[in-house]
């Protein structure tokens, strides 16, 4: 950046301060004794880019307008890139009011930004650099000359450690956040350890309860379908019944009937024989004499086929019964079944425990000894449907009391299911959740392990570009130090933490500053600055720069100066416009601009 114009009203000593075509390079020399305003132009400058001066705090800026005057403004134009010119201007008042605009110059005039933090901010884009970085390189304020602090975040934008603190604090701090949500991970995982330990789940707890309840579902539909079995036997047996006893009573007839035929059949066969084959027989002639008396109209020559015919009716008869009994005896034995089904539902009901809690003792008195002959009672066919009646009756509401004991049972053991059900449930979620922290504090972790790798890396690197920088720092000293100090001093050693030391040519050795006087040992300070001045125009590669250095021969000599004076121009191309405060310079010397200011007068036009 190269000043062109500089313009300030009301500013500390000055009603009106204008320099104007200042040289692109070249050396402005500015004269005067104490209290002259040499400073204020150095200040003007300050407080136009950055909005603050070096002598006064940021609290007192008020005290920047001359005395007796309600507002100061002060106007720079500047050169970026030795061909775009930008113009600010910024005005203050005795309320605080702080005004400030920025102007591209480049061709019509735009403005670029206006306020104080949009003016900041588009200075810091512009130049590549901020107040802090501007105070330790191209400004040198009267009397401040001393060694570069290590901690100072000017000289770290410098040496290009800003950035790279800038991400190593980030990375810290994301650390420390990452740390933090570990802490709370950490107390949430406590919480469902403590909520999961609540819960106080048996593994088996739930297949127990499963087991429990299927069983007892097969218990009861085993007991409902012997109380089923037992009603339905009961039903089948009690409508049976009769048509067993009117089956038996038949065929006991066809029986007797089917007897009587094979006799009738017997007696006309035989009667016939001994009638047609034996007529002369004693027997053939009583069996003639006895139809004769029975049957007066008998003519044995006439009606003997007729018992023939007898006979074989009789054969048909005995056949018919034969066939009546057989299919009597067939339903008597599929009645049987019916006989046989209640007898084993019974006994099966009797025996089988789930009913026999409940069926112990009936209501009529009726005792479980007293049932349990009942089976073979119904079997032997010894018990009366009036007797038996009953007793199936209270056996099957006993089996229906005990159903309903076990469907309340089961309804207890559902709800007990749902409950453990609902605990697994609520467990999983907090399993799920608890499985969740974990992962997302494995992720911090790894986040912690990532950033504290990098930390290291950025360290290194840290450390590497700082001895980097001291090294490209003591090169460029070495090339004004010579001047500086009558050539008593070449090399400089600059530590890591910035700690300076010189090399005595005398001594053969490196010496503290505190071994050698104090007036080269600004000698020194300011071959440094110039060094910070070239690195950091280095860094932004901002063209050519001005520096503006006040009182920076205050211990040196004439010759000192001289030779000083003689070599800033030849220093470094892109430091061309090099401003020098002094209250006297020596005779004889050049300089393409001197101002010379004087306490009493209070504008300075050149």
């Amino acid at each position: 950046m190269i000043l062109s114009e500089i313009v300030a009203e009301n500013f500390l000593k000055y009603a009106r301060l204008a320099l104007h075509e200042l040289p692109i390079s070249g050396v402005i020399a500015i004269a005067g004794v104490n209290e002259s305003g040499k400073s204020s132009i150095g200040e003007a400058i300050c407080f136009a880019l950055f909005g603050r001066t070096f002598s006064l705090a940021e609290d007192d800026l008020e005290k920047v307008i001359r005395w007796g005057e309600p507002t100061c403004s002060v106007t720079v134009e500047f050169l970026l890139a030795d061909q775009i010119r930008y113009r600010i201007t910024r005005t203050l008042d005795r309320d605080g009011n702080h005004g400030v605009r920025l102007f591209m110059l480049d061709g019509d005039e735009q403005l670029l930004a206006r306020g104080r933090v949009e003016v900041e901010e588009a200075i810091y884009d512009l130049l590549g650099y901020g107040y802090d970085e501007f105070i330790e390189s191209y400004y040198l304020a009267q009397r401040e000359i001393i060694a570069p602090q290590p901690h100072s975040q000017a000289v770290k934008s410098m040496a290009g450690l800003s950035t790279l603190e800038y991400v190593a604090y980030e990375l810290e701090q994301e650390i420390e956040q990452e740390r933090d949500s570990i802490d709370q991970l950490q107390d949430r995982i406590i919480q469902q350890d403590e909520a999961l330990k609540a819960l106080d789940l048996d593994p088996a707890g739930l297949q127990e309860l499963e087991s429990e309840q299927h069983a007892l579902q097969t218990r009861q539909e085993q007991l409902q379908e012997e109380g089923q079995g037992l009603e339905s036997a009961f039903g089948r047996y009690r409508e049976m019944l009769p048509r067993r006893f009117a089956a038996r009573r038949a065929r006991g007839r066809a029986a007797v009937f089917r007897f009587l035929a094979l006799l009738g059949a017997l007696l006309c066969g035989v009667a016939w024989g001994m009638l047609s084959k034996l007529p002369d027989h004693p027997y053939s002639e009583k069996i003639a004499s006895t139809l004769s008396r029975y049957l007066p109209q008998w003519d044995a020559a006439q009606h003997l086929p007729w018992l023939l015919y007898g006979a074989g009716g009789f054969v048909l008869l005995f056949l018919l019964l034969w066939i009546r009994q057989a299919a009597l005896g067939v339903r008597l034995r599929r009645q049987g079944a019916d006989v046989e089904a209640l007898a084993v539902a019974l006994e099966q009901a009797l025996k089988n425990p789930l009913s026999g809690e409940s069926s112990h003792e009936a209501e009529d008195g009726m005792t479980r000894d007293e049932l349990q002959p009942m089976p073979a009672r119904i079997r032997e066919e010894r018990i009366s449907i009036s007797e038996l009646e009953p007793a199936v009756e209270e056996i099957i509401e006993a089996i229906q009391a005990r159903s309903e004991e076990m469907r309340q049972q089961g309804i207890r053991i559902g709800m007990s299911l749902q409950k453990e059900r609902q605990r697994r449930s609520d467990a999983q979620q907090l399993e799920s959740v608890r499985q969740d922290l974990l992962q997302q504090r494995a992720d911090h972790e790894r986040r912690i392990e990532l950033r504290e790798h990098a930390l290291t890396l950025l360290s290194g690197a840290s450390r590497n570009l700082s001895q980097q920088f001291n090294r490209d720092l003591g090169g460029s000293v070495s090339r004004t130090l010579p001047i500086f100090t009558n050539n008593n001093y070449q090399h400089l050693q600059i530590e890591d933490d910035l700690t300076v030391r010189v090399f005595s040519s005398q001594k053969r050795d490196f010496m503290d500053l505190e071994e050698i006087s104090s007036g080269t040992q600004r000698q020194i300070m300011l071959a440094l600055r110039l060094a910070l001045a070239q690195a950091l125009n280095q860094r932004t590669e901002g063209g050519r720069q001005f520096i503006f250095l006040d009182e920076p021969f205050a211990f040196f000599d004439q010759e000192r100066t001289r030779d000083t004076l003689r070599a800033l121009p030849k220093l470094d191309e892109s430091l061309s416009q090099i401003w020098i405060v002094a209250q006297d310079f020596p005779v004889g010397e050049a300089f393409d601009i001197s101002v010379t200011c004087e306490p009493q007068r209070a504008e300075l036009v050149v």
